[in-house]
C-alpha cells in the first residue's frame, strides 16, 4: 500500500505540470477543457490528481485544466462556451438555474447550461473565531450583525454559508473580503470577528485553511440547537467535522458542525454521452487510488455509484447528463422521477427554478 501511495505522490510533479500545461493539439482527437477554481482552493490540487487518471483512461480526449479566480468565474466561462466541463456545486446550481445573484442578468450570454455529470465530494462550511472570543461568540446567534469572512466571494462555500446563516437562520451578517493568505491577520487585527471555513468529506482542508490552522489559535462556533433544527428542516442537516483529522489545533469545542453540500464536475448536453459514461467508469476504477492521494475522496471510494445518487438527490430539479443516466441505469440506481438533460428538460428546469 505504501509503495503504491509513494508512486502516486512521486508522480504529482509530473501531473501538475502536464495537467495545467497548454493543450497539445496533436495529442488527442477531442478538446476537453476542464474548469476549476484558483490555486488556493481545495479542488486546484485535487483536479490534478483526477486529470492524471482521466488522461490515461480517456486517451482520445485532450484534457486541460483551466483554473479561474473563483468557482463562479469558471461557471460563467462555461456558460459562454469556453469550457467543456465546469466545476459546480448544489448551491451554485440553484442560483444558476434561477438566474439569481451572482448570475442575475447573465442569461442573454448563455450558450450552454450544465447538466449533472459526476459528483466528487461533499464540503462542510463552518465558522471559526479566536479563543479570546469564546464567551462572546458561543453560537451563530451571537454573530448576528458581525463582520465575517464568508469565504472568498464567488466560492460555493460563500453561497452556502450565506444561505445557512441569513436565508435559513434569519441572521444579518456583513461579509468582509480578505486575502485568503491573511485571514489570521484579519482575525487578530479585528478586521473580522469570525471566518467561515470548510472541510471536504469532513476531514480535509483547503490550502488557505491549513495556513490559518498553523498561523493562529482558533475557536469553533456552532449553530444553536434551534438553528440546527431550522437547517435540518430546510434539508441541510449539519454534519460533525472530524476535528482531529482536519485540524492540527484544538478548536475549543467538543463537536464542530458544518453545513454540507455536494460538489462535482458537470457537462453540457453537447458533450458526448459516451464520454461522460466512460469518464464515470474511469473514476470509479480509480477511486481507491484517489483516496490515497486525498482523503476528501473517501466517500467516493466507499460507494461511487451511491454517491452519484446522493448528489442528484441534493438538487433533483437540475437534469442529469445522459452519460450519468446511462451509468446509473446500468447499476440499477436510476430514479424515473429524474429528468435526462436535453434542450426541453433544461428549459423546463430553468422555468421551475425561477418560479420558486
Amino acid at each position: 500500500m505504501k509503495k503504491v501511495k509513494w508512486a502516486l505522490v512521486l508522480g504529482l510533479t509530473v501531473v501538475l505540470v502536464s495537467a495545467f500545461a497548454l493543450p497539445d493539439a496533436g495529442a488527442a482527437k477531442y478538446v476537453f477543457r476542464w474548469g476549476c477554481a484558483n490555486p488556493g482552493s481545495y479542488y486546484y490540487k485535487a483536479s490534478a490528481f483526477i486529470a492524471d487518471f482521466l488522461r490515461r483512461g480517456l486517451p482520445d480526449y485532450d484534457l486541460t485544466i483551466y483554473p479561474y479566480v473563483s468557482t463562479t468565474a469558471n461557471v460563467k466561462s462555461f456558460l459562454v462556451g469556453e469550457l467543456e466541463s465546469v466545476y459546480a456545486a448544489e448551491p451554485g446550481f440553484r442560483k444558476l438555474y434561477a438566474f439569481e445573484k451572482p448570475f442575475a442578468g447573465f442569461e442573454p450570454n448563455v450558450k450552454q447550461m450544465p447538466a449533472q455529470g459526476v459528483w466528487l465530494y461533499t464540503m462542510e462550511t463552518h465558522l471559526l473565531t479566536l479563543p479570546e472570543h469564546k464567551d462572546k461568540f458561543r453560537t451563530w446567534e451571537d454573530l448576528n450583525g458581525k463582520k465575517i469572512f464568508m469565504t472568498k466571494a464567488g466560492y460555493m462555500n460563500h453561497i452556502n454559508i450565506f444561505r445557512a446563516m441569513e436565508d435559513i437562520c434569519g441572521l444579518d451578517v456583513t461579509h468582509v473580503e480578505v486575502d485568503m493568505s491573511k485571514v489570521a491577520d484579519a482575525l487578530s487585527a479585528g478586521t473580522i470577528d469570525a471566518t467561515a471555513a470548510y472541510t471536504t468529506a469532513r476531514v480535509s482542508l483547503a490550502s488557505w485553511i491549513k495556513v490559518l490552522d498553523v498561523a493562529s489559535p482558533l475557536q469553533g462556533v456552532n449553530p444553536s440547537p434551534a438553528q440546527i433544527q431550522k437547517l435540518t428542516a430546510a434539508g441541510f442537516t449539519p454534519e460533525k467535522i472530524d476535528m482531529k483529522k482536519a485540524y492540527t489545533r484544538d478548536l475549543g469545542v467538543d463537536e464542530l458542525y458544518g453545513v454540507p453540500f455536494y460538489f462535482g464536475q458537470h457537462f453540457g448536453i453537447e458533450f458526448p454521452e459516451d464520454a461522460v459514461y466512460r469518464l464515470l467508469k474511469v473514476l470509479e476504477e480509480s477511486a481507491k487510488d484517489l483516496v490515497q492521494l486525498e482523503a476528501g475522496f473517501g466517500p467516493l471510494e466507499k460507494d461511487f455509484a451511491g454517491f452519484q445518487v446522493k448528489g442528484i438527490k441534493s438538487i433533483p430539479t437540475v437534469p442529469v447528463h445522459p452519460g450519468l443516466a446511462k451509468y446509473l441505469k446500468e447499476k440499477g440506481l436510476w430514479d424515473s422521477s429524474w429528468q435526462i438533460a436535453g434542450k426541453d428538460t433544461i428549459e423546463a428546469a430553468i422555468e421551475k427554478m425561477k418560479a420558486k
